[in-house]
């Protein structure tokens, strides 16, 4: 059965389009049909996935690949959809997963209709190719027990095989969701907060309703002087109903911060990793530790904020009907718009000030932070009376910035509430001392004022909540924007790269131009350069003459400001970032340049899928060793899973020189870009090291100091 619902990879751009359209998902592109036929058939594992992954970015998605072992397998199809799953002989099929389940999974059939079918039959599919080989031995393990043909023996071989090799991986499935780097909107309803939050509008204004209708019939009773059990038991029904309601609000709020957080955090990492790199050199660690530390509260404050605010403007709303039944509804409802305008021009104040003493803390952080790191120059050239001097006044200034605001929030807080209570009971007295207006009337005012107050409340909670957020989106303000135009790099993923033939040019700049930002007088002017297939250059220059700037140009870091750069005949909007350094990859200078606090196989082989496989972490090994680094290897106790970094196995300047070179040389490309890589290795290792990279690498610059 589930052969007729597999979808020949030769389909995969369609199968894309048709599974992102029966999920609700919104493709960015009009014509899903113009990816083409997927020319897949002789391709391997590592084309067909980066194709993949290219048509999904084409639709403006996002296809991450996920894996899991034998025992996680049905944990991955319950929660996976809409996803594609690869199955069959050497994965030529693909499974369309339109909707998860305990038992059973929906999946979208090549005629375009959903077919339901058990899980199991999925399991088996995609776990068999990985089972198949050590199913005999199970068997014969289980007859040995006794077990006779049937359900049983057949339920013993599963539980078996699946106990003994759990941890086994098996094939990879495509999980579709919105690139984080699309509209806002788009991500929100296709994450269906939207419909969640109209649904937490929904139920809070029903529970408004029920408590304005439980307060009406109370009333009703109390001042006609009834005592009728039947009424007393339907208010009683009325205050219970609430309770599902606050429940189902608790429930909605819940899955809405958590799915909002989720999209917010991946929003912010796309942003935080597409900041270019001249932002984060002129703003420096401090700076940016404080932009981090901003952008938490986003999460905390601005979903929680968002929330309150839209109770609060619901339980406003709902005081003025009730305001306008009441024996002064003018003078109420002129009172109420007046209160509110002041609560805008509160709230207004209360932001300038937060916003005046947090971007005071941002500078203390970065004086701290700038202080820490210079703390030994310091200690060199100024006087130890002087230490302090700047510390006393920033921290002065951030204590007079915090006193303003904090008597800005006292009165935001104090006053809105507490003062609309005052002026709204006060409007009643006329009535409620000449006794002009019916009691029921003047009760139901009350109740008006009282739930206006409620709302103001709430109001001030939710809008403090908000100006945090503020402050902190303006903090974010650049990887937000940066999130906005990340390249996908669409065209580069789906291209097919053959290697470039010897001989032929890899990179062909032509009247070559770069001014830094700020800057009148340029780096580069009217630069030709051509790198060949074959090519071993070495570029010298002294420091500031541009070297390093025109590496960075060729390898993608940096795009000119005049003049054309040609990858194989592609420029780059055509080839994107991904497709450009799918074809050259660069060590930049040292500073430049980082170890993850994670295994050394990730620091190695982070340019290509992870996690990899047994031939990738071989070929890491083998380029480590002729790279002179066996002897850390064998001194590491875990080898290439050993933990390096900031709080793992400490490298030094030469180890983590060679790293760098052996992260690039792993990633298969056509040239190779080494700036300042051989300045920390002594000439023995130096030449070791050179050997390897001319025996590895297609193409080769190296950039260096005379």
């Amino acid at each position: 059965m589930l052969d007729a619902l597999s979808w020949p990879l030769e389909r995969a751009g369609e199968a894309l389009a048709a599974l992102a359209g029966a999920s609700g998902l919104q493709l960015s592109l009009r014509d899903p049909g113009a990816l083409g036929p997927a020319e897949l058939a002789h391709r391997d594992d590592a084309e067909i996935e980066r194709w993949l992954a290219g048509a999904a970015a084409e639709l403006g998605l996002e296809a991450e690949a996920v894996d899991s072992d034998i025992a996680g397998v049905d944990d991955l199809l319950r929660a996976a959809a809409p996803a594609v799953l690869r199955v069959g002989e050497g994965g030529r099929g693909l499974l369309l997963l339109l909707r998860g389940g305990r038992r059973h999974l929906v999946l979208l059939a090549p005629d375009l209709r959903p077919r339901r079918v058990a899980l199991a039959e999925v399991r088996r599919l995609v776990c068999e190719p990985v089972l198949a080989p050590l199913r005999g031995r199970a068997e014969a393990l289980v007859d040995r027990t006794g077990f006779k043909k049937g359900q049983r023996r057949e339920r013993a071989v599963e539980a078996l095989l699946r106990e003994r090799l759990g941890v086994l991986r098996v094939g990879r499935a495509f999980v579709l969701r919105p690139s984080p780097a699309a509209p806002l909107l788009r991500l929100l309803r296709a994450e269906g907060l939207v419909r969640r939050t109209a649904a937490l509008a929904g139920l809070h204004a029903a529970e408004l309703l029920l408590m304005i209708a439980a307060w009406a019939l109370i009333g009703d009773l109390v001042f006609a002087g009834r005592t009728d059990a039947g009424w007393s038991q339907a208010w009683l029904l009325l205050l219970l109903s609430i309770v599902p309601c606050r429940m189902g609000q608790a429930a909605i709020a819940g899955d809405i911060l958590q799915r909002a957080g989720a999209l917010l955090k991946r929003r912010l990492l796309v942003g935080a990793l597409a900041l270019p790199g001249d932002l984060t050199r002129r703003e420096g660690a401090g700076l940016l530790l404080g932009r981090v530390l901003e952008t938490a509260a986003v999460e905390s404050l601005g979903l929680r904020g968002g929330l309150v605010s839209l109770v609060a403007a619901l339980e406003f709303a709902a005081a003025v009907p009730i305001l306008a039944l009441g024996p002064a509804p003018a003078l109420h409802l002129a009172l109420l718009a007046g209160w509110a305008a002041l609560s805008v021009v509160l709230v207004r104040r209360t932001g300038r000030h937060l916003a005046a003493w947090t971007d005071t803390r941002g500078e203390l952080t970065h004086h701290l932070v700038e202080a820490m790191v210079g703390h030994r120059t310091r200690l060199a050239q100024e006087a130890p009376e002087r230490w302090h001097d700047d510390d006393d006044a920033r921290l002065v200034r951030v204590l007079a910035r915090e006193a303003q605001l904090n008597r800005s929030e006292s009165l935001l807080v104090a006053l809105l509430p507490r003062g609309w209570l005052v002026l709204g009971l006060a409007a009643l007295l006329p009535a409620f001392v000449g006794g002009t207006a019916p009691a029921a009337t003047v009760a139901a005012a009350i109740g008006g004022v009282l739930l206006a107050q409620r709302g103001l409340s709430t109001f001030v909670v939710g809008a403090t909540a908000l100006l945090g957020c503020g402050v902190a989106v303006r903090q974010a303000l650049p990887m937000l924007r940066a999130a906005e135009t990340a390249d996908a790099g669409a065209h580069g993923l789906m291209l097919s790269f053959p290697p470039v033939p010897e001989g032929q040019p890899i990179v062909v700049a032509r009247g070559l131009g770069f001014r830094y930002p700020g800057r009148e007088r340029p780096v580069l002017r009217d630069v030709d350069l051509t790198i060949a297939a074959g090519d071993r250059l070495l570029l010298e220059g002294g420091s500031g003459g541009g070297k390093s700037t025109l590496g960075a140009l060729v390898a993608g870091l940096r795009e000119p400001t005049s003049g054309l750069v040609l990858l194989a005949g592609l420029d780059r909007p055509t080839l994107g970032l991904v497709g450009w350094r799918r074809r050259i990859a660069a060590a930049p200078q040292f500073h430049e340049n980082h170890v993850v606090t994670a295994p050394l196989a990730f620091n190695l082989l982070m340019g290509r899928g992870w996690p990899p496989t047994q031939a990738q972490l071989a070929e890491a090994d083998a380029v480590c060793r002729e790279l002179g680094l066996g002897d850390l290897l064998e001194r590491m106790p875990s080898g290439l899973q050993q933990m390096v970094g900031e709080t793992g196995w400490q490298l030094s300047h030469g180890e983590r020189s060679r790293l760098f070179i052996a992260r690039a040389l792993l990633q298969g490309v056509d040239l190779v870009v080494l700036d300042e890589s051989f300045a920390a290795l002594d000439p023995a290792t130096l030449q070791q090291a050179l050997r390897c990279v001319l025996n590895r690498a297609r193409a080769v610059l190296v950039i260096a100091h005379p």
